[in-house]
């Protein structure tokens, strides 16, 4: 059957886009995508729509309006029954209504505005299986063109809706000629939920006991060395939508490197919330490759609920902190209703990272192994101390590279050549490279400067420090 409805449907869009058609509006009902996506239905739902007819329609003409198969009238039908029932019309008000009574006087189901129309309609057929209400327009006076009318359905009418709907407009002479078509949105769906980290964890890791942070951390709470925060906010925009999902709890999964590789410590050995370093407590997968958190229960009204992790490391200085590597996170709700009991509803969300307060220079092109062409990067240390240098890379074709050169000393200038930074990264003559140093030194105490030499000409690379990127 809901084939059926749908090629009705179907047929009255394609009239309606032929000549001049009716104009069919309404202020759509707006579903849960999440709710409708979990068999949720908009049960007993009260709806306007107003129609501006077009063309001279004559007495006696019958309209069709056809609902999609979102659109349930089985408890209308059995309300108003199968056959032809007459519409009370008052001329007084404008109106007419389908009752429970028959005569105006009982609960309303239906009502028709008219306005100052000099039309009425009458003799209503509601056919649930084809999703059509039919109506006739009343002997005496025809709808002239641009003539408006509103149907009104109350709750008491018992439509239901299971998801987005479109409703077809469709009149017709007594004989069957085909007068005017149109079509309108009745009802639309749109997500309920929103979550976003508005604050990430930036903390970057003190380089050589790595139990505090040496900068960008206690973004949103404590200023202490100790701290970081990740803020974060979620939706529900139950009150404001039919067919809603009822939330109870929600949490958030934060993927990344947690595993600060030091034996024993309670971040690889056990549940950091023990020792009190996340509130809300963390619980961490067995590889420590993810923490989850009871999130924040958000309001129905549509406003974005704030909610913090605060990581505090004062509680145990002992600790290393993880060089996490880029932290994703995910938001799952647990819902009371609906076909499941979770729903995720983001992933993959940036979530900051936790990373040694190392300098890092990134040189974007850098060619290796040309026949004729030789590149090289020189290191200005100006500190008193030997720094370390892991280096990454990606091409031309995408492979990733990562490795290690020797350590730049301290209070000199080292040239580092391509061959070393090819053997570093395992490369292959003929690369475009993209490099990244990141040096175990603090800002400014090491500079770069790296260039190309092609027979005796010689051309500087850019780096980010000459961009300005930190």
């Amino acid at each position: 059957m809901k084939l059926f409805k749908k090629a009705l449907l179907a047929t009255a869009i394609f009239g309606a886009m032929g000549a001049q058609a009716a104009t069919v509006s309404s202020d759509p009902l707006k579903l849960s995508a999440e709710g409708v996506a979990a068999g949720l239905t908009a049960e007993n739902v009260a709806f306007d729509v107003d129609f501006v007819v077009k063309k001279l329609t004559p007495a006696a003409s019958t309209v069709t309006l056809t609902f999609d198969d979102a659109v349930d009238l089985s408890d209308l039908e059995t309300l108003v029954g199968t056959t032809a029932v007459d519409i009370t019309n008052d001329p007084a008000t404008g109106t007419g209504v389908i009752d429970s009574a028959g005569d105006g006087t009982g609960t309303v189901y239906l009502t028709f505005s008219y306005g100052t129309g000099s039309f009425t309609f009458d003799r209503l057929v509601v056919d649930a299986d084809a999703g059509t209400i039919s109506f006739e327009v009343n002997l005496g006076n025809p709808i002239t063109a641009e003539s408006a009318f509103r149907l009104s359905a109350s709750v008491d009418a018992g439509v239901d809706f299971s998801g987005a709907s479109q409703i077809a407009y469709a009149s017709e002479e007594s004989d069957g000629t085909a007068i005017e078509t149109g079509v309108g949105t009745l009802a639309t769906t749109t997500s309920q939920f929103d979550f976003a980290v508005t604050a990430p964890f930036d903390g970057r890791i003190e380089r050589v006991a790595q139990t505090t942070f040496a900068k960008n951390g206690n973004n949103l709470t404590v200023s202490d060395a100790a701290y970081d925060t990740l803020g974060y906010y979620l939706v529900d925009n139950a009150d404001n939508l039919e067919a809603s999902l009822i939330v109870t709890s929600a949490t958030v999964e934060l993927e990344g490197d947690f595993d600060n590789g030091v034996t024993g410590s309670p971040v690889v050995g056990g549940d950091p919330a023990t020792v009190g370093q996340f509130t809300p407590a963390a619980t961490f997968s067995t590889s420590q490759d993810s923490l989850t958190f009871t999130a924040v229960t958000p309001s129905t009204d549509g406003a974005k609920t704030a909610g913090t992790l605060v990581f505090d490391n004062t509680t145990n200085t002992t600790v290393v902190i993880p060089q996490t590597g880029d932290i994703a996170a995910s938001a799952t709700l647990a819902v009371s209703n609906g076909s499941a009991a979770t729903l995720e509803i983001a992933t993959n969300v940036d979530a900051g990272e936790w990373a040694l307060d190392a300098l890092v220079i990134n040189i974007p092109y850098f060619p290796v192994g040309f026949e004729g062409l030789s590149t090289s990067v020189h290191f200005a240390n100006e500190s008193a101390n030997d720094a370390d240098v892991i280096v990454t890379a990606i091409d031309q074709a995408g492979n990733e590279y990562d490795g290690t050169i020797a350590d730049l000393a301290g209070d000199t200038v080292t040239k580092v050549s391509q061959v070393a930074i090819m053997e570093a990264l395992g490369a292959p003559a003929g690369s475009k490279l993209s490099v990244t140093f990141n040096i175990n030194a603090n800002d400014g105490d090491v500079n770069a400067y790296a260039f190309s030499n092609a027979g005796t000409g010689r051309q500087a690379l850019v780096t980010s420090q000459e961009k300005g990127i930190k």
